[in-house]
């Protein structure tokens, strides 16, 4: 029975430092004038429709428990990549601020609850904080993300291509105004999960200009990869 309390205990310490993580996220970008689109802590969800509406839901996608924390640009501005970039850091920051509060709190007096709410937050802000090329689930950890998009190249075009191109479908919808140099910049990736993406935006980008030919060959490109593409990815790019 005790070891069932403490495991409970553990599993609730990992939700509050993953709910903490991705409020960092959600914070700075509500601060920089975006708004709330989603959150997401073990199988509990909470996101705006299509009105504007909050709602809480019931997340199937498992690969979606670990913790995402979303908010999007009002409108399409030239700030909002510099934005984007702060916000990547935000969870990372709000991790390791509530290790260092909780951990020397969970020390001195020992209690397992606090200490785990130290540690735990802490490793989490550090890990997501490097600069390197780790995953956690379907992309790159946020410090990954960040240095991607700062160290220029090949990398920094995917990152910057991914922003534009999903910023321009949630707020606008509009896919006539995508880039096909930055949808390129997507299908050149090493990633499969981007190229994926690449061939979802080309689709879109043919179909609004009616030409059938090309909408074809990227849905064969999309079938080729698909079953090496996380199931969450195939199920955001379902094409008509």
């Amino acid at each position: 029975m005790e070891v069932a309390i403490y495991i409970l205990i553990a599993i609730l310490c990992y939700l509050i430092s993953g709910l903490v993580h991705e409020l960092g996220h959600v914070i700075v970008g509500l601060a920089n004038g975006w708004k709330f689109y989603l959150l997401v802590i073990g199988p509990l969800g909470i996101k705006t429709d299509d009105k504007g509406k909050i709602k809480v839901y019931f997340e199937k996608q498992k690969v979606m428990w670990s913790g995402v924390g979303g908010t999007l640009p009002q409108n399409t501005n030239v700030d909002n990549l510099k934005i984007w970039s702060n916000v990547l850091l935000g969870g990372p920051l709000a991790s390791i601020v509530m290790g260092v509060v909780f951990l020397p709190l969970g020390i001195i007096t020992k209690n397992i609850v606090l200490l785990l709410l130290g540690a735990m937050p802490l490793g989490m802000g550090i890990m997501c904080a490097l600069p390197l090329p780790i995953k956690t689930g379907i992309l790159f950890t946020d410090g990954g993300r960040w240095s991607r998009l700062h160290k220029g190249g090949q990398e920094a075009d995917e990152e910057i291509a991914l922003f534009k191109l999903t910023e321009n479908e949630l707020i606008g919808g509009d896919f006539l105004n995508n880039d096909l140099k930055s949808i390129e910049s997507l299908i050149k990736s090493k990633e499969i999960n981007i190229q994926y993406y690449g061939y979802y935006y080309e689709y879109h980008y043919y179909k609004s200009r009616n030409n059938e030919e090309n909408m074809e060959l990227a849905v064969r490109n999309m079938e080729k990869i698909r079953m090496k593409v996380s199931s969450l990815i195939v199920q955001d790019c379902k094409i008509d």
